[in-house]
């Protein structure tokens, strides 16, 4: 007994330090993404889950800073890296520097890229298989980033944001993955836009599939500026600017959005701010010479060349270079078009090499698959041969062993016949209870009602009445004498008056067809709460118009019995009861601060309905009952009606 709790000691606290772990290095990472680098060194410092593994993390954290602050891939550190995590590093350790291995690869050599997206991919699936929000999440960002960049299947970029959308676990990641969902939904259009104008497809009538969803950006922003991620709210103006611009053509707009994006990526200097502030100064100068703005796009086009781009961005460069060339020409100045465009085309030929590489490394890998296939077909032929020979020496065995087998198998078969009879019989009597006990349920509160009308009834037609002839003449009688015991008497006849009164009132339906539910519940409460004694509260939301007066009826009185054992058991001193219609489905909850019980320690209550005669007069109503009590935090009781 002392070694198993030893044991589960040890499970306990080793799920409590792997959670530790993932929470500081969620804080981490989103210090990263938010671009505080100086925060996420110090809460890695400070870190005390994992000490024989902080040294690793440390260096791959710093790794990771020096790549998105100065464009510095430091090879010294990333062997150290690749050498710790070897001999030392765990699992999941393992698996992050894959994805910082795609990194690098993308940073260095970005001809590499199928190595890098094959490193992303395998990640993401032991991530989903581990349900790693983390792990997921950062790997599909840099599939769903790359993709686009390079062009992959857009049917897989969908399918990748979904999954992130479904695996974001907080206000930055959902806003990052909005953003990237937009990088590939801009492909679509631009794609759709491309085919219709070379007449292959016709136009759709909705024109929202052609431009981006502003509002799905809009709530981008929003989570953004809730994370605090500035540079990720600049991403998404840029991309506002970018519909503006080329879908929704709003020029005005779109230089305006530029202008924004751009005052928030130059609040930091770092290789990607610079980066994504070059695209924004550029679309800029493009906007300015299509205007005839030779000048100004100058500016804007002088602004993005002081920038140094990673190698990955060479397009981008590319495409500054044939912009300025343009410009120059149509400023007459020959001699610095002609170098822009010398420029320009140096470039295209390294592009090519690289998508050349690409499409070669796409080649050997569907060569590889192509050999992995011929050697598991080669190796299914042989098994296959080696099956046949076992089932032929096994179909003799078979064939013997066949009769009596099925022979068992009618047998079984008969005897779990007769079982699921037995069972069905047995579902048809409780069933048959079931009706009977809810007919009697109805019947009791069908009695109980008729019986609450008939004294009520004869509370103010007889004695009521009897009581105010008694009043009456006593008021007319000879009162001048100012007798202590006749002045008693005169004030206890009005007082038994007015109870006989209020109790012919009260022992009406509860629920007068001229008040209605709402009304009757919130007398009720009023009644019980000038008591001071005990505070009933009424709340109420969606209750419009009445309901079918026996229905209503039964609603009032499963609540008066609730409130009343609250009253009778709880020792409460607040009730509240909430009542919410929404579409055609009644919610009640009726809560207290007693002292709470546990359910299954009571017994049918021979005063009243009981819990259990209210449950199954719910159910009867074709609704859920719910109790939820905490032994001396109080009750409540949930239920949903069908109205």
């Amino acid at each position: 007994m002392l070694q198993r709790s030893w044991v589960l000691f040890f499970l306990i606290f080793s799920f409590a330090n792997v959670q530790g772990q993932l929470n500081v290095e969620k804080e981490i990472l989103d210090c990263i993404n938010t671009f505080r680098f100086k925060q996420a060194l110090a809460l890695l410092e400070n870190d005390t889950t994992n000490p024989k593994t902080k040294s690793i993390k440390k260096k791959m954290l710093e790794w990771e800073i020096g790549l998105l602050a100065y464009d510095d891939l430091n090879e010294e550190l990333n062997q150290q890296i690749r050498i710790d995590v070897k001999t030392k590093g765990t699992e999941r350790e393992k698996q992050w520097f894959k994805i910082q291995q795609g990194d690098y690869i993308l940073n260095d050599n970005p001809s590499d890229f199928n190595k890098a997206y094959s490193n992303f991919k395998e990640v993401l699936i032991k991530a989903k298989a581990q349900n790693d929000s983390v792990l997921v999440c950062e790997a599909l960002k840099r599939l769903i980033f790359y993709g686009a960049k390079y062009s992959r299947n857009v049917q897989d970029l969908i399918e990748y944001g979904r999954d992130y959308e479904n695996y974001a676990y907080s206000a930055n990641e959902k806003a990052t993955a909005i953003y990237r969902t937009l990088t590939y939904e801009t492909q679509i259009v631009s794609k759709l836009k491309r085919r219709i104008a070379q007449g292959e497809i016709q136009a759709p009538e909705d024109s929202s599939l052609l431009q981006l969803d502003e509002q799905k950006i809009g709530l981008g922003i929003q989570l953004a500026e809730q994370a605090n991620n500035s540079i990720l709210k600049a991403n998404l103006l840029y991309m506002s600017a970018l519909n503006h611009n080329l879908h929704l053509k709003n020029v005005v707009m779109a230089k305006k959005l530029y202008r924004q994006s751009c005052i928030l990526f130059n609040k930091y200097d770092f290789a990607y701010a610079n980066s994504r502030e070059f695209d924004a100064l550029l679309s800029l100068g493009a906007l300015e010479y299509l205007e005839n703005k030779s000048d100004s796009a100058n500016i804007f086009f002088y602004h993005a060349l002081k920038f140094r781009l990673p190698k990955q961005e060479i397009r981008d460069l590319q495409s500054l270079y044939s912009w300025m060339s343009r410009n120059y020409e149509q400023m007459g100045i020959s001699d610095s078009a002609l170098k822009y465009l010398k420029k320009r085309n140096s470039l295209e030929r390294q592009i090519n090499q690289i998508n050349s590489n690409i499409s070669i490394q796409d080649i050997e890998v569907k060569y590889q698959t192509a050999e992995k296939e011929k050697q598991l077909l080669v190796q299914t032929q042989k098994t296959r041969a080696n099956r046949n020979l076992l089932i032929a020496a096994g179909i003799a065995l078979f064939l013997g062993s066949g009769i009596a087998l099925l022979l068992q198998k009618n047998t079984t078969k008969k005897r779990q016949l007769a079982e699921q009879e037995a069972i069905l019989k047995q579902q048809r009597v409780d069933n048959l209870l079931k009706e009977q006990e809810l007919v009697s349920i109805d019947a009791m509160i069908a009695g109980q009602e008729k019986e609450r009308q008939k004294v009520a009834g004869e509370l103010h037609d007889d004695l009521g009445s009897l009581m105010a002839t008694i009043k009456l003449h006593f008021d007319k009688a000879n009162t001048d004498t100012s007798d202590p015991a006749l002045e008693k008497a005169q004030f206890l006849l009005e007082e038994a008056y007015q109870k006989i009164r209020g109790m012919a009132h009260s022992k009406n339906s509860g629920v007068m067809s001229d008040q209605g539910l709402l009304s009757a519940i919130k007398k009720m409460a009023k009644t019980i709460s000038e008591t001071n004694a005990l505070d009933v509260e009424v709340e109420h939301f969606g209750l419009g118009e009445r309901m079918e007066n026996s229905l209503e009826l039964s609603i009032f009185r499963i609540i008066q019995e609730l409130v009343a054992n609250a009253i009778k058991h709880a020792e409460a001193s607040k009730i509240n009861v909430q009542l919410t219609q929404h579409e055609e489905n009644l919610n009640i909850i009726v809560e207290d601060n007693g002292k709470g019980f546990v359910r299954s320690q009571l017994g049918q209550d021979s005063n009243g309905m009981g819990l259990t005669n209210i449950e199954k007069r719910v159910e009867h109503l074709e609704g859920n009952f719910t109790v939820d009590s905490v032994i001396g935090k109080g009750t409540s009781i949930l239920i949903d009606i069908p109205v």
